[in-house]
This record gives C-alpha cells, sequence and structure tokens, in this order.
C-alpha cells in the first residue's frame, strides 16, 4: 500500500529552476503523488510563477536563504506526516512511492532513498558511506587538483569509508515529518552541500537508519539551479571546509584550504 491521500508531501526548493523543473512536476502528478510544496529561493527565471500554474503550493522566500533553510521551512509548513525531499532535476514514479510508504510504515526512524540514474548513464546509491577524513581530503583533491594517483592511493586506505554510518543524497528523500523535525532538520549552517551529511549523523545518534529503497530515479544531475560549474565548485569547497573544521579541528581545516586553489575557496550564493 503507497501514500494515502495527503499523507505525503513533497517539498521542492528552487532557485532558477525553470528548465527542468516541468518535467519534475509532471512526474509527481502522474503517480498522484499527493501536494507539492515549492519553496522558491528567489528564483527570477519564473521558477515559482512555472510552479504555481502546475498546482504545486508556492512559498515565495524573496531571496536565496540556501537549500537547508529554504527546505526546513517547507518542513515546518507541510500538513502531512510524511515528506519527499526532491531536488527539481529529478523525476519519481508510483513504484518509488509505495515502496517509500511501505519502508516508512516498517522503518519509523528511517531516512529512505532511491538510487540515482544519471545523464551519463552511472547510477549513484541515494545511501552513501559516512565520511572520514580520508574520504574528505580525496574528495577536495578530486575536486581541485589534478592528482589522480594520489587520489586513487587515498581511496585504497583502510577506512577510507566510515563503516557504521551512512548518509543521504537527499536529491529525492523520504522522512516521517516529527522524526526530520526531532532530528533538527538539515543543519542551516550550511548554505549548500554537506548538510545532507550532517542529517546522516544526527540519524546515527538517535539511532535510525539511513534505508537503501530497490527503486531508481533520473537525475538530471547538477541541473537543478542555473548556476555555472565554477560557481558551484566553490559552494562544495565551502562546505567541505566547514565540515573539515567542525569534525577534524582548525589544523585539519588549513590543510585542506591550502589544497583548494585561492579563487576556489570562497563561494557566492547564487544556487539553492
Amino acid at each position: 500500500m503507497g501514500f494515502v491521500e495527503r499523507e505525503l508531501t513533497t517539498v521542492i526548493v528552487t532557485h532558477n529552476s525553470a528548465a527542468v523543473l516541468s518535467d519534475c512536476l509532471a512526474s509527481l502528478k502522474r503517480c498522484a503523488s499527493g501536494p507539492v510544496l515549492v519553496v522558491d529561493n528567489g528564483s527570477t527565471d519564473g521558477s515559482a510563477e512555472l510552479a504555481r500554474a502546475a498546482g504545486a503550493v508556492v512559498h515565495e522566500l524573496g531571496q536565496n536563504t540556501g537549500f537547508a533553510k529554504a527546505a526546513n521551512h517547507g518542513a515546518r509548513a507541510a500538513q502531512s506526516p510524511f515528506l519527499c525531499f526532491l531536488n527539481p532535476d529529478c523525476a519519481v514514479d508510483a513504484h518509488l512511492l509505495e515502496i517509500a510508504a511501505e519502508m516508512l510504515r516498517q522503518h519509523k526512524q528511517c531516512i529512505a532513498l532511491p538510487s540515482f540514474l544519471h545523464d551519463d548513464g552511472i547510477t549513484i546509491q541515494g545511501c552513501q558511506p559516512g565520511y572520514t577524513w580520508e574520504k574528505l581530503l580525496a574528495d577536495v583533491l578530486e575536486n581541485n587538483r589534478n592528482w589522480p594517483r594520489v587520489v586513487r592511493l587515498i581511496k585504497r586506505l583502510p577506512g577510507y569509508d566510515a563503516q557504521n554510518w551512512q548518509w543521504p543524497l537527499c536529491a529525492c528523500a523520504f522522512i516521517a515529518k516529527d522524526v526530520f523535525l526531532g532530528l533538527g532538520g538539515f543543519d542551516e549552517h550550511y548554505f549548500l552541500y554537506m548538510e545532507d551529511v550532517e542529517l546522516g549523523l544526527s540519524m546515527l545518534r538517535a539511532g535510525g537508519v539511513v534505508a537503501a529503497l530497490d527503486a531508481t530515479v533520473r537525475h538530471h544531475a547538477q541541473t537543478g539551479s542555473a548556476v555555472s560549474p565554477d560557481r558551484r565548485l566553490r559552494m562544495l569547497n565551502t562546505a567541505r571546509l566547514q565540515y573539515a573544521r567542525r569534525h577534524y579541528g582548525a589544523c585539519f581545516e588549513w590543510l585542506l584550504r591550502l589544497l583548494v586553489p585561492q579563487h576556489r575557496r570562497t563561494a557566492t550564493q547564487g544556487a539553492i
């Protein structure tokens, strides 16, 4: 049995997402997903108007507050017991909703996620291995330095992936509203990126699980907001440095900062 009427609210955060939003909303309409709440982060491309015309409830924040704040706003405003956080560059189907409902009923203290099929044919798991300092180092190097041999060596280190926890890739994530708010929602200290990693840690501490669903959604990765790749990388670097300082200290953050070229260190607020 899937979600019954108005049992699930889908929260979509937008920022200049008009190029992909129509397909996302159409997929939700085809599977009668229930209420759709679009939280718009100051779009100037008609995203809010497009969503409203498609029948979604739209909350316009008037400025770009970042993904975490906007998603939390949507969660608090939702009137349903279950939430789906969905990127505007994803498309869902009825099978996914059915098995997500079953999972959440069986394991309430849970975040349930499908896999993601990207346009290049690569499938990414929604349940990602927990972060370690080795993984953080490899990620920063892979995105900012042309040192593939060093990255490969780091990835072969024992303990590269944490074995005792996972984090949810929240391009499409299902969770009970009271569980999400009980965890404190997404950490609003992050503007974009790494807030879902922090959510995984919060779920671990609460004794819950990050669970994989036997379903795959189409994900036109990094197209949900009209932002240049360089600006997106700056925001990713900012979030990773912030995470490094919080969990591994100022010295490790300083080391990572040395590995990030100067022009890629400071993010500008230009994406959801």
